[in-house]
């Protein structure tokens, strides 16, 4: 979710320029652009991983789903309700791999990680580390979806799936989860320097070449180069020795394909439409977070309409 020096910084959003503005609505406009092309392909007889997501379906009930639900203590659109996981402040209340699976993912408040903000609106995001889409819209806007945390406007959880399910987002995603557990203090960091990571593995040859490729023909696609090049992020920013030594290189994982199912469920009985990513303000799914001008749309997000 780091952004390069120069390029869209806060401000920039702000009082953007034309040729900013052009490049955040152009960030949208691929997005949406994946998503219409995932529904294409979920009527078809042969349904591919799309650019924005594997489609799931969400048809199958599952006791891990109610299970994690009979937790949120509000219907949806209520305030801090949330549609994966447990409550931000049920989640506050435990550490370490217990936060983490209660979160289904990395809870931000403005306290920090595993910390949440009372009496504000829930955010939840739905993302993969080698998912084209959300690569380049957290390479983008992340400093401005962080800022929603932060800024103490709302609680932000981060949910990492399985979509676009390449080795490189099986490990990031498990390496991410697993720092989360054993070292909180660098979750946040070791996740935005995964996104600038893949999202300069991705599209180290130009967008239209990464949005084709979508990491297929780079190390995202080779498990032995891709644990190598996430443990070398682990080390940057100083996660320690022994959880880095702990990294593996699996080509499935059992935690995001779970939360990934029980997501499915759950956001499939308000859109037939799942891919990543994907946005929801106290458990309703919003349909268009950012705006023509390449913006968010912070009354929907904070759930002011």
């Amino acid at each position: 979710m780091a952004q390069k020096k120069g390029k869209f910084q806060t401000g920039k959003i702000k009082t953007s320029s034309q040729a900013a503005q052009k490049r955040q609505e152009k960030v949208w406009k691929q997005v949406e652009a994946q998503r219409e092309a995932a529904r294409r392909k979920q009527t078809g007889k042969r349904v591919a991983i799309a650019i924005v997501a594997v489609l799931v379906v969400a048809a199958v009930a599952l006791a891990g789903y109610l299970v994690a639900q009979s937790g949120n203590g509000e219907a949806q659109g209520n305030t801090g309700a949330v549609l994966s996981g447990q409550r931000p402040e049920k989640v506050a209340a435990l550490s370490g791999q217990e936060a983490v699976d209660a979160a289904q993912g990395i809870l931000i408040g403005q306290k920090g990680v595993y910390k949440a903000t009372a009496g504000v609106p829930t955010i939840e995001m739905w993302f993969s580390y080698g998912c084209p889409a959300c690569l380049n819209l957290e390479h983008q806007l992340g400093e401005k979806i962080l800022a929603f945390a932060k800024d103490g406007k709302a609680n932000l959880v981060l949910h990492p799936v399985a979509t676009h399910a390449l080795p490189w987002t099986i490990i990031a995603g498990n390496a991410s989860m697993q720092v989360a557990a054993a070292q909180p203090e660098k979750t946040l960091e070791f996740h935005q320097a995964l996104i600038d990571a893949g999202y300069g593995v991705m599209f180290a040859k130009g967008e239209d070449a990464g949005w084709k490729d979508q990491g297929n023909s780079t190390i995202m696609a080779d498990p032995a180069k891709s644990l190598e090049k996430i443990k070398k992020v682990a080390k940057k920013v100083g996660v320690k020795d022994e959880i880095i030594n702990s990294f593996k290189a699996e080509p499935q994982s059992a935690l995001l394909e779970k939360w990934q199912k029980q997501w499915a469920d759950a956001a499939g009985k308000q859109s037939q439409q799942i891919g990543t990513p994907m946005f929801a303000s106290n458990a309703k799914l919003v349909d268009n977070p950012i705006n023509q001008d390449g913006t968010f749309n912070e009354d929907l997000l904070l759930g002011k309409k």
